[in-house]
C-alpha cells in the first residue's frame, strides 16, 4: 500500500470517533446554511414585495394623474402614460391570480410580475413565498389587502376606455369627462388605505422574519462553537487534503491551466492545456507566452498584460489566436489573473485558456447565414437594405453619384409550373451568380426574393449604371441555363434609380426602384427603365402606392361594401342572378368609385386580399339570408388574376364555401380573358377543381381579345358575358349587332349560358331578347343597390306582399 493510501486508510479506520462529530458538523452546518437560505429567501422576498408595493402605489399614482391630465387636456400622450402606469398593477393582478390557481401556472405568474416591473432575479422567490405561505399570519393580511384591490383596479381600466370614448367625441360632453373625473378620485381614495394595509402587513411580515432569522442564527452559532474544538486538530490535515484537492482539479479541468512568472514563462501547465495547442510536455514548459500568440494578436496580448501588471484589472479576459504545436492555430477564450501569494518574491500569474474554435465557427456559420441567401449565397434583403442605408448615409455627407437597380426574371412562374421549382431554382442560381460575376468586386449583389435580385453600384452615375443593368439584361437574355439536362432561356427586366439628385431613405429607394422595375415590365418586360425619385412618373406611382396603404386599412377598418347588380333573364324575368361589386368608404365616410382604387390593388397586389374579403363577405351573408338563398340562381363573384398565384387560394374558397354550409352550385366566379392568359395551368386546375364541387364559372368580357374563342373551347366555362364594347350600340351600328349575334349563336351551341353587358336602353334589350340572348345586365336592366337592399327587396316574404 503507497504512503498516501495508507494515510487515507488510517483517516478511516483509526480514528473513527473523530468522523461522526465532522460528518454530524457539516451535517449541522449544512443545515445551518440551508435554513439560514431559506429565511434569507424569504426575507428577500418580503422586501421585494414591499418594494412591488412601492412600484405598485406610486404607478397607481401616476395612472390617476395621467388619466386626470387626460381628462382635461385631451393630451393623447397623457392616456398612453396613464395606460402604461396602468399595465403595472394589472400585471401584478394577473400574477396574483396565476398563483391563486390550484394549479400554479407560473408562467403568467413570470410575465405579470415582470410586468409589474418587479426585478426578474426576485419573482422565483416572490411565486415561491406567496404559493406556500400566503396564508401565514402577517403575509395573509397583506395579500388580502392586494385582493381587495382588484375591482378598484380594473375600474381604473374601465375609466381608462370611457374617457378616452368620451374625448374622441363618442358620447362624450363635460358632464360625463366630470364624472369620470369624480371616479377617478374615488379610487384613488379607496386604494390609498388598501395600499398601505399592504404596507403595514409585508413590514410585520419582514419583521417576524428577522426575528426567526436572529433567533435561529444564534441557536445554531452556539451548536457551532460548541463543535468547533472537534475541527481544530484536524485544521492541518483539512489544508492539506485542499490542497491536494486542488492539483486533481488542476490536472483533470477540461480548460487548459497554466502559471506563468513575471518575465511571462510558463512554469506549470495541465494535460488540457498540451491538448488545446497539441504540444508535447517538454516543449510547452519554459516557452514565452508571447511566443504563443499568433503575430496578428500580439498587440492585443501586449494590451492584455498591461491591464494585469499595471493593476487596471485583476482579471482579463480576451479570445485571440494561439500558435499550436503542429503549426496551426486555435482561437481560445484567454483569461488572465494575477496569483496571490504572499511568499513569492515576484507575482505570478494563472491563465486559463478555452478552446472556442468549433464556436467561432458556428457563430461565423450563423452570421453568414442570417445575412445571405441559402439558394444563391448572395446577400439577403435584409443585408442589402443595411448596405443602402449606409450607402445613403455616406451620400448624404459626400455628395457622390451612385445607383440601385433591381432585377426581376421575367415569365418566371411558366418555368416553375412547367419544370418544377427545382428547375426554377437552378435558374435562380445560374442568374445570380452570373450577376456577381459581371459586376465589381466593390458592387453589393442580393436575393431579395423569388426571381429578384438588387444591385448597388456604388460611385456609377445614370449613364454607367444604365449601361451596366443593359449589359446584365443581354447576358441573361442571351444565355441558356440548364437543369437536369434541360436548357432554359429566361429575360429579365431591370429598374435604375440614380441617386444624385436627392438623397432619400432606404424605403423610398425600394419603393422607387420597384416601381422602375414596374414601368420596365409595363413597356413589355426584357428592358432596362431608368428612374429619378423626382420624376413624375414616380410622384404618379407613390400615389397609387397611398392607395394601397388606404385599400388595406378600409380592410382592416371594415369600410369596404357590398353592392348587387341584378343579371336580368329576358324570357324568365323571376329568376334571380346578379353580380356582387365591392365598394370603398374614405375615412370621411364618402363612397369612392371602383376606379379610382382597384386598378392600384391590382398593380401593386392587393387585388387578391380584396378577392378573399369579397367571397369571405359574400358567404356570410348568403349563409345568414337562407330564404333569399333559397331564390338565388347564381350569385357572380368577380376574381383577379392575382388570386391565382397564391398557392393556397383554392383551399381558402373551399374551406370559406364548407364553413358556411353554402350550395356550392350557388356560386358563379367571374374570370377575365387577361387573367386567363397570365396564368392559364393555374386557372384552369382551379376551376376544375370547384366544378366538381359544384361551383359554375363565367368568362367576362368576353370577344375583348383576340383568343377569345380559344379561351372558350379550352377553359371549363359555364357562362359567358358579351363585352359591353360590343353590346352598348347594336341599336345603331350593325357590325357590333352582328357581332353579338354571331357570339350568342356559338356560345348556345357550346351549351353555355348568354349574358350580354353594359345594356343600357330598352331598345337594345329589346333587340338582345329577339335574337335569343338569355340575360341581360346593365343600367338599363337594373342599377346596382346595396347588397343588403338586394336581398330585401327578394325576400320571400316581400314578394308576397308585392303580390
Amino acid at each position: 500500500m503507497k504512503a498516501g493510501d495508507r494515510e487515507r486508510h488510517g483517516i478511516w479506520t483509526t480514528r473513527p470517533r473523530v468522523i461522526a462529530p465532522l460528518i454530524g458538523l457539516v451535517l449541522v452546518a449544512a443545515l445551518a446554511a440551508g435554513f439560514g437560505v431559506l429565511v434569507v429567501q424569504m426575507q428577500a422576498a418580503a422586501t421585494a414585495y414591499a418594494g412591488g408595493n412601492s412600484i405598485w402605489s406610486r404607478a397607481q399614482l401616476a395612472t390617476v394623474e395621467s388619466l386626470r391630465r387626460y381628462a382635461e387636456t385631451g393630451d393623447q400622450e397623457a392616456l398612453e402614460q396613464g395606460r402604461y402606469w396602468l399595465s403595472i398593477p394589472l400585471g401584478d393582478l394577473e400574477a396574483r391570480r396565476a398563483m391563486e390557481a390550484p394549479e400554479l401556472d407560473y408562467e403568467a405568474a413570470y410575465e405579470g410580475l415582470l410586468q409589474g416591473q418587479n426585478h426578474p432575479d426576485d419573482i422565483p422567490r416572490m411565486i415561491w413565498l406567496f404559493r406556500f405561505l400566503s396564508d401565514a399570519p402577517y403575509f395573509r393580511q397583506a395579500v388580502d389587502a392586494w385582493r381587495r384591490s382588484d375591482p378598484h383596479i380594473l375600474e381604473l381600466q374601465t375609466v381608462a376606455d370611457e374617457l378616452e370614448a368620451a374625448r374622441s367625441g363618442e358620447g362624450g360632453s363635460p358632464e360625463r369627462v366630470a364624472a369620470l373625473q369624480e371616479r377617478l378620485r374615488d379610487i384613488n381614495s379607496a386604494l390609498a388605505p388598501l395600499s398601505e394595509e399592504f404596507r403595514h402587513a409585508m413590514a410585520e411580515s419582514a419583521r417576524w422574519m428577522t426575528w426567526a432569522l436572529s433567533v435561529a442564527s444564534a441557536a445554531f452559532i452556539l451548536i457551532l462553537a460548541v463543535s468547533g474544538w472537534l475541527l481544530a486538530w484536524r485544521l492541518f490535515r483539512t489544508v492539506t487534503a485542499a490542497e491536494r484537492s486542488f492539483y486533481l482539479t488542476f490536472e483533470q479541468a477540461p480548460v487548459g491551466i497554466a502559471r506563468v512568472d513575471n518575465a511571462g514563462r510558463l512554469l506549470d501547465a495541465n494535460p488540457a492545456l498540451y491538448r488545446i495547442l497539441r504540444y508535447p510536455v517538454t516543449r510547452l514548459l519554459g516557452t514565452l507566452y508571447y511566443d504563443l500568440v499568433h503575430p496578428e494578436d500580439r498587440d492585443l496580448a501586449l494590451t492584455e498584460r498591461r491591464h494585469v501588471v499595471g493593476g487596471a484589472a485583476e482579471v482579463c479576459t480576451v479570445e485571440k489566436r494561439l500558435l499550436c504545436g503542429d503549426g496551426g492555430t486555435a482561437w481560445c477564450r484567454v483569461t488572465v489573473s494575477t496569483a496571490h501569494d504572499e511568499s513569492a518574491v515576484h507575482p505570478q500569474y494563472i491563465v486559463l485558456v478555452e478552446d472556442v474554435s468549433e464556436a467561432r465557427r458556428l457563430t461565423a456559420e450563423l452570421d453568414f447565414q442570417a445575412n445571405h441567401d441559402t439558394l444563391t449565397g448572395l446577400l439577403n434583403r435584409r443585408a442589402f437594405e443595411r448596405s443602402l442605408t449606409e450607402l445613403l448615409d455616406h451620400a448624404r455627407m459626400e455628395p457622390a453619384q451612385h445607383a440601385v437597380c433591381l432585377v426581376d426574371l421575367d415569365q418566371f412562374k411558366v418555368v416553375n409550373d412547367t419544370s418544377g421549382h427545382s428547375a426554377g431554382d437552378a435558374l435562380v442560381r445560374q442568374v445570380g451568380a452570373m450577376i456577381r460575376r459581371h459586376v465589381r468586386e466593390g458592387d453589393v449583389v442580393a436575393r431579395l426574393g423569388g426571381d429578384e435580385f438588387a444591385v448597388i453600384l456604388a460611385n456609377c452615375d445614370a449613364d454607367k449604371a444604365r449601361s451596366v443593368a443593359e449589359k446584365l439584361r443581354q447576358l441573361v437574355a442571351g444565355a441558356s441555363f440548364m437543369c437536369e439536362g434541360s436548357r432554359y432561356r429566361s429575360s429579365c427586366s431591370i429598374g435604375v434609380v440614380p441617386t444624385g439628385r436627392v438623397v432619400t431613405d432606404t424605403a423610398s429607394m425600394m419603393r422607387t426602384v420597384d416601381i422602375a422595375c414596374y414601368m420596365a415590365k409595363e413597356q413589355g418586360r426584357n428592358r432596362v427603365y431608368v428612374l429619378y425619385e423626382d420624376d413624375e412618373e414616380v410622384v404618379q406611382r407613390h400615389g397609387e402606392m397611398a392607395w394601397l396603404a388606404r385599400i388595406r386599412t378600409a380592410l382592416q377598418e371594415g369600410r369596404m361594401f357590398l353592392d348587387a347588380q341584378r343579371i336580368v333573364h329576358l324570357q324568365e324575368p323571376e329568376q334571380l342572378r346578379y353580380e356582387l361589386l365591392v365598394r370603398l368608404r374614405d375615412e370621411h365616410g364618402s363612397v369612392i368609385p371602383p376606379g379610382a382604387f382597384l386598378p392600384a390593388a391590382e398593380r401593386f397586389g392587393a387585388a387578391h386580399e380584396i378577392d378573399r374579403w369579397v367571397i369571405e363577405q359574400a358567404c356570410k351573408t348568403l349563409a345568414a339570408h337562407p330564404d333569399h338563398l333559397a331564390l338565388v340562381e347564381a350569385c357572380h363573384i368577380n376574381l383577379s388574376g392575382q388570386s391565382f398565384d397564391q398557392d393556397d387560394f383554392r383551399e381558402f374558397v373551399q374551406d370559406t364555401i364548407r364553413r358556411y354550409r353554402l350550395p356550392p352550385e350557388k356560386l358563379c366566379f367571374e374570370i377575365t380573358e387577361t387573367a386567363a392568359a397570365s396564368n392559364v395551368h393555374d386557372v384552369t386546375a382551379f376551376m376544375e377543381a370547384l366544378r366538381r364541387e359544384g361551383c359554375r364559372f363565367a368568362l367576362d368580357d368576353f370577344g375583348a381579345g383576340l383568343s377569345s374563342f380559344g379561351y372558350l373551347r379550352r377553359l371549363p366555362v359555364d357562362c359567358l358575358k358579351i363585352d359591353g364594347l360590343f353590346v352598348r350600340d347594336i341599336a345603331t351600328d350593325d357590325t357590333d349587332l352582328a357581332l353579338v349575334r354571331a357570339i350568342n349563336e356559338i356560345g348556345q351551341t357550346l351549351g353555355k349560358t348568354v349574358v350580354a353587358e353594359s345594356v343600357e336602353t330598352d331598345e337594345v334589350m329589346d333587340l338582345l331578347r329577339g335574337m335569343g340572348v338569355q340575360y341581360a345586365q346593365g343600367y338599363g336592366a337594373h342599377r346596382p343597390c346595396r347588397f343588403e337592399d338586394l336581398i330585401g327587396e327578394s325576400s320571400p316574404r316581400k314578394r308576397r306582399r308585392s303580390g
